[in-house]
């Protein structure tokens, strides 16, 4: 009997065959219902006829190369119209019909898990399976969506719950396929031959993890049940990942995972409520947590930077929210103990792969709390490295392949305000970084070496305070742990440096220089100063850049030298001046006099000034440096040409920088001249009506302080002319009176002052120490006894260390923060004797209240010692 031929002239016709199907070819099905599915024509009937009716009447295999992989594609654009029906508003009235849509598809996919239950014992359809994981993400997103916008409309709601419930038991059952829970050890992916069947894979793991993000608010125990799935397919087909050489994956599960838990937390951080739900949230991303852990722990060393971003980025984000508390007391004792030590086990299991140094080193930090966090990161894995000090190869992960060091570095110039407000930071920082950059020393690679190098020079070399300041303490303990030989030639190196830069300019960048170029010498034994004082003298002008720097000389050099030092710039003094005087308008010898003021500090004889166009020496750059040198030396100067009155129209036109230094002379000039009195008059009556706030307080403050110092030619003849100032010298006065403020000391080498000289013990030491039990001086310590990193000694000299002194640091600051700690310690005893004593009204003293006394007068006696 010969065959029926079956002409099909739509989709339509191939439900109207019945068992004559089998004898169309599978290319024409696929065609028509293609054809028919794109046109419209039908939809569900024809999924259902394919998938539950005609997929039976041939062989599995064939069927899905022929049809299931033609078909599926175009259901997935279907589902992709239905949800995107769902989410207009315009289409809102069709929502129900749309989802009645969805759960009559469900029935079909139903009825085709269970074909491929049945043919399982004889192939794996692995191209089919990827449908299922993309219904159940849809589905389940309109469900999360919509749940609560819905939960007025009664038909809508109840077809959401048939949808819910019609999702889950799809769910389980697509579970079942790929990892039967009565069957150890087997899953559906067991023959994998082919590219193609590997994608396969990688698709149904990433749509089941989108799956369990999407089911967590919803059904925490039904989304362990998922991730615990994936994990075992991940176990078992990891290493055909690493044949395959194709791992982005895992990568992208667990990006999916990270953020379904970054979602999570923020959905609790913004609820802001301890309830149960959140609860059992944060239990449930604890879960996560380990699975993420499982799945970095698979993929030895496989993961790239860019998932390690992430994960950074969501720990930083806990770190920030943890540290600002922007949530209640009860969530944060959770995130803390359900999030952050999860990451963190994260970290401590990921900082030795290069994928995570590499991320670490080069993270982008959005804002300065996240910089906070990111510092508070850092630290810890500073912390770690230390316990694994004798790694060289880790060491040299982040000491010279990814620098930690110059990333921080380069965070800094972002991070004013934050240092600014929390001095703790600063200094915690500060000893991590110092405990850094020794262990790149201790790894002896010339090249981690210069690493360190630059990144050290580039941090002094920047505009940015903190970052130039960061640099110096940090040179201040990296030349401890070296040899005097390249301690010296550091020194050399600066001095070079140095000499580029004019003395009469302020910059920020000069003045780093200049106060790391002073620590440097400070750190150089006597015997390597006195030889810097032979072979740069004091008495050659072009070894001026220098001295202006180093000066005024430690008290450890001898005193005979210190002396002949002194007695050749005094000698060069009074020749330039006279020089000076001779030639006025000589501009090479009027800055060589600035110079030696600068470098002395006080001038011991008199100095007349001659006539010059300071009007037109106001308008210059270098005005504030020329002035700075002469207020340092005013009572020794004639300023009387500086600040006459024909200078006043000028002095108008220039910068309020210049204005004030102009008041400080004024100042100067009026507080005990030995020459001649300096009135300035005009000046100050000229300033006190400027537009500068600054400026005008300024002045009336000199204008109070001259009268303070009876100075009655300059005060009464302003008086004079201004009467409205005596009321305001009253007020200021009585204001005075009541808030002391501290003095403004300057430095006596530089314009800007490095904030080490204001540390004193408080600072310095307190660092030192810090750094000093990361790193003891002692025969034990492998890590100090193993350095050596002299490289330019000889091979057979060994490396000196010597240990930071803060009591040489010149210049020191009022340490206000012991006085405040003695105030508060008096004032906390003093109310426990007032407690004491009114309790007595004439009775004795029992033991224990003899044993009150006694400690609280030990007490006030060691803070009146102190």
């Amino acid at each position: 009997m010969s065959e029926i031929k079956v002409v099909l002239n739509s989709a339509n016709d191939l439900l109207l065959l019945g068992d004559a199907i089998r004898n169309v070819p599978l290319k024409e099905i696929a065609q028509k219902s293609l054809k028919g599915l794109r046109r419209q024509e039908s939809d569900i009937d024809l999924y259902e006829f394919l998938f539950t009716n005609i997929i039976r009447q041939f062989e599995p295999r064939e069927f899905e190369a022929e049809v299931s992989c033609a078909i599926l594609p175009e259901l997935v654009c279907f589902l992709e119209k239905i949800q995107s029906e769902v989410q207009s508003n315009a289409l809102s009235c069709f929502f129900v019909e749309n989802l009645t849509l969805l759960l009559k598809l469900a029935d079909v996919l139903l009825k085709l898990i269970e074909y491929l239950t049945e043919k399982e014992q004889q192939c794996q359809l692995l191209r089919s399976l990827v449908i299922f994981p993309e219904y159940l993400v849809r589905c389940y997103t309109i469900v999360r969506k919509h749940y609560s916008t819905m939960a007025h409309e009664t038909e809508a709601l109840e077809t959401m719950k048939a949808l819910y419930a019609v999702c889950k038991k799809l769910l389980l059952a697509f579970l079942e396929l790929l990892y039967p829970r009565e069957v150890s050890g087997r899953n559906y992916f067991r023959a994998i031959d082919y590219d193609t069947e590997y994608d396969c894979l990688e698709k149904v793991c990433i749509l089941l993890a989108n799956v369990g993000n999407e089911i967590s608010p919803i059904d925490s125990l039904l989304a362990s049940d998922v991730w615990k799935v994936i994990v075992k397919l991940c176990t078992e087909h990891v290493e055909e990942s690493f044949s395959h050489k194709r791992t982005g994956w895992l990568d992208e599960i667990i990006t999916i995972l990270n953020n379904g838990i970054g979602a999570s937390f923020h959905d609790v951080r913004s609820k802001n409520e301890p309830t149960k739900q959140s609860t059992i949230a944060l239990k449930l991303n604890a879960f996560f947590l380990r699975v993420m852990l499982k799945i970095l722990t698979l993929t030895k060393q496989h993961v790239t930077e860019s998932t390690y971003s992430c994960i950074i980025r969501s720990l930083l984000e806990i770190k920030t929210c943890l540290r600002t508390k922007a949530i209640c007391s009860e969530l944060m004792v959770g995130v803390e103990q359900y999030l952050h030590i999860g990451y963190m086990a994260i970290v401590e299991h990921s900082f030795r792969s290069e994928s995570f140094a590499k991320a670490l080193s080069q993270y982008d930090c959005k804002t300065q709390e996240e910089i906070h966090s990111f510092y508070t990161l850092t630290m810890h894995i500073v912390t770690q490295l230390l316990a694994n000090k004798t790694d060289n190869g880790l060491q040299s992960l982040y000491c010279y392949r990814h620098p930690l060091l110059q990333h921080v570095s380069g965070l800094l110039k972002r991070s004013d305000a934050l240092l600014y407000a929390n001095s703790t930071l600063y200094k915690q920082l500060f000893v991590h970084c110092t405990a850094l950059i020794l262990m790149g020393v201790r790894v002896k690679n010339r090249a981690a070496q210069k690493r360190i190098e630059e990144t050290l020079v580039r941090m002094i070399l920047q505009d940015n305070y903190y970052t130039a300041l960061f640099g110096i303490d940090l040179w201040s303990i990296f030349v401890r742990y070296h040899s005097i030989q390249l301690t010296y030639a550091y020194f050399l190196f600066w001095k070079k440096v140095n000499d580029h830069y004019s003395i009469f300019t302020s910059r920020p960048k000069q003045v780093y220089v200049r106060q790391l170029l002073r620590n440097l010498f400070v750190f150089l034994p006597v015997t390597h100063k006195e030889r810097v004082m032979i072979a740069y003298p004091a008495t050659d002008s072009a070894n001026d850049r220098l001295w202006v720097a180093l000066c005024p000389l430690t008290s450890e050099i001898d005193e005979s030298k210190r002396k002949q030092f002194l007695a050749g710039l005094e000698a060069r003094l009074v020749q330039s001046t006279q020089a000076w005087q001779k030639a006025p308008g000589n501009v090479k010898t009027f800055y060589e006099v600035l110079a030696l003021l600068k470098i002395t500090g006080t001038v011991t004889k008199p100095i007349e000034m001659p006539q010059l166009r300071w009007g037109t020496i106001m308008k210059t750059p270098s005005t504030y440096s020329v002035f700075d040198s002469f207020e340092r030396s005013a009572p020794r100067l004639c300023l009387s040409p500086l600040l006459s009155s024909s200078n006043v129209p000028a002095l108008t036109e220039a910068t309020p920088f210049v204005k004030v230094q102009t008041l400080k002379l004024i100042m100067a000039a009026n507080s005990g001249s030995t020459i001649a009195l300096v009135n300035g008059q005009s000046m100050l009556e000229k300033l006190l009506r400027d537009k500068v706030p600054l400026v005008k307080a300024y002045a009336l403050l000199v204008l109070l302080k001259l009268n303070d110092k009876q100075r009655p030619v300059v005060v009464q003849e302003l008086l004079s002319h201004q009467p409205h100032l005596r009321a305001q010298l009253i007020r200021l006065q009585s204001n005075n009176n009541i808030v002391k403020l501290p003095p403004f000391k300057q430095s006596p080498s530089t314009a800007v002052v490095h904030r080490c000289h204001d540390r004193k013990v408080d600072s310095c030491e307190s660092l030192g120490s810090q750094v000093n039990e990361l790193f003891p001086d002692n025969d034990g310590d492998e890590l100090i006894q193993d350095i050596d990193v002299d490289m330019f000694a000889e091979a057979g000299s060994l490396a000196k260390k010597r240990k930071f002194d803060a009591t040489r640091v010149e210049d020191h600051g009022a340490d206000g923060g012991q006085i405040n700690q003695c105030m508060k310690e008096l004032q906390s005893q003093t109310v426990r004797l007032e407690r004491l004593a009114s309790g007595q009204s004439g009775r004795r003293l029992q033991p224990s209240e003899k044993g009150q006394l006694r400690s609280i007068i030990a007490s006030l006696t060691r803070v009146l010692d102190s």
